[in-house]
C-alpha cells in the first residue's frame, strides 16, 4: 500500500511539470512586470529592486510558499539588465532558480513611448524530496532508481510597448528550449517542460489631482492549450496609497492594499479561493517590497 503511495506521489510530482500551467502566478505582477516579462528590464527610471514573499492555499500542509528576488535597471538610454532569483517549495518538491537578462529599448515616439525587446537566460534545480516519503523500505527500486535533484537551463524571450506612468502592453515567451524534467525513468513517465505565453495590459488613468486608476490584465496560456486571465484594477490616493482587487479564472479574488513613497513601496494581497480547495484552505498570502534606487527621470528622456 504504502508502495502505491510512493508511486502516486511520484507522479503527482512529475506532473507539476507535466501538461499544464508550469509558471509561478503571482497576484502583484502589474508592480512588478519583470518577473513575467524581460523586456520589462530597464522600464523604470531607477535601480528596481523587488523581494516577495508567498503562500498559496495556507492551511494545507505541503503547500506551495516562493521566494521571490529581483532588479533590473537601465545601462544607458537603450539597453538594460536585470536579475530574478527564485526559490520554491511545494511539499515534496522544490525549485531553485537564477535568470539574467538583457533588453533593448527603442524610443519610437517623441512623447516618450517606447518599444522594448529583452531575452532571459535561466537555470533551474527542480528538487524532490525523498526523505519526506514515508516508506517501508528505503531502498525501494524506485526511490533508488529516481533523482533527487535535476539542473535544468532555459530561456525566455518578450516584447514591451510602453511609456512610464502611462501605459504597457507586452509579450513574452517563456520556457522556449522545452526542456525535460524526469525525476524517474521517461520511459516510464516523460515530464517535458512546455512554452507559456502571456499577454499583459495596463495603463494609469488620472480621475483628478488625488486619484488615479490603473486597470490591468494579464492572459496566460500553454502549449497544453491551458488558458487563464487575471483582471483586475487599483484605485491610487494622493500618488502613495493603493486600494485593488484581481480576479484570477479558476482561482479566486485577490483585494490588496500598497504604501508607495519615492524611494519605497510595500503591498499585501489576500486570496480568497474558488473552487474545492476552498474548503480545506483559508487563503493565499502574498507580500511585497520595493525600492527605488538612484531615482532620476532623466534616465528614460
Amino acid at each position: 500500500m504504502k508502495k502505491i503511495i510512493l508511486i502516486i506521489s511520484i507522479i503527482t510530482i512529475c506532473s507539476l511539470f507535466g501538461q499544464a500551467q508550469q509558471m509561478n502566478s503571482f497576484t502583484l505582477y502589474p508592480l512588478n512586470r519583470y518577473v513575467q516579462n524581460p523586456a520589462a528590464a530597464g522600464t523604470k527610471p531607477y535601480l528596481f529592486i523587488s523581494t516577495s514573499f508567498s503562500r498559496y492555499w495556507s492551511g494545507i500542509n505541503g503547500a506551495p510558499e516562493i521566494q521571490a528576488m529581483s532588479a533590473h535597471s537601465l545601462l544607458s538610454q537603450r539597453t538594460a539588465i536585470g536579475f530574478n532569483l527564485l526559490n520554491e517549495n511545494t511539499g515534496l518538491s522544490g525549485k531553485t532558480g537564477a535568470e539574467f537578462s538583457y533588453a533593448y529599448h527603442l524610443p519610437i515616439s517623441s512623447g516618450g513611448t517606447k518599444l522594448s525587446f529583452g531575452l532571459s537566460a535561466l537555470v533551474s534545480q527542480y528538487k524532490m524530496f525523498t526523505e519526506k516519503f514515508v516508506v517501508d523500505n528505503i531502498d525501494d527500486e524506485l526511490i533508488k532508481n529516481s533523482e533527487n535533484s535535476i539542473i535544468v537551463p532555459d530561456a525566455a524571450f518578450g516584447m514591451s510597448l510602453y511609456q512610464e506612468n502611462k501605459f504597457f502592453v507586452d509579450f513574452s515567451i517563456r520556457q522556449l528550449l522545452g526542456r525535460s524534467v524526469n525525476f524517474v525513468n521517461p520511459e516510464n513517465l516523460e515530464n517535458k517542460q512546455i512554452r507559456h505565453y502571456s499577454l499583459g495590459l495596463g495603463c494609469l488613468l488620472s480621475i483628478n489631482e488625488n486619484i488615479e486608476i490603473e486597470p490591468s490584465a494579464l492572459l496566460k496560456a500553454s502549449e497544453a492549450m491551458v488558458v487563464q486571465a487575471d483582471l483586475g484594477a487599483r484605485a491610487i490616493f494622493n500618488k502613495s496609497i493603493s486600494i485593488g482587487c484581481y480576479y484570477r479564472t479558476n482561482d479566486g479574488i485577490f483585494p490588496f492594499i500598497g504604501y508607495d513613497t519615492k524611494n519605497i513601496m510595500f503591498a499585501y494581497s489576500y486570496g480568497v479561493l474558488m473552487g474545492d480547495v476552498a474548503n480545506y484552505s483559508t487563503g493565499s498570502h502574498e507580500i511585497m517590497l520595493i525600492l527605488k534606487l538612484n531615482y532620476s527621470k532623466s534616465n528614460l528622456e
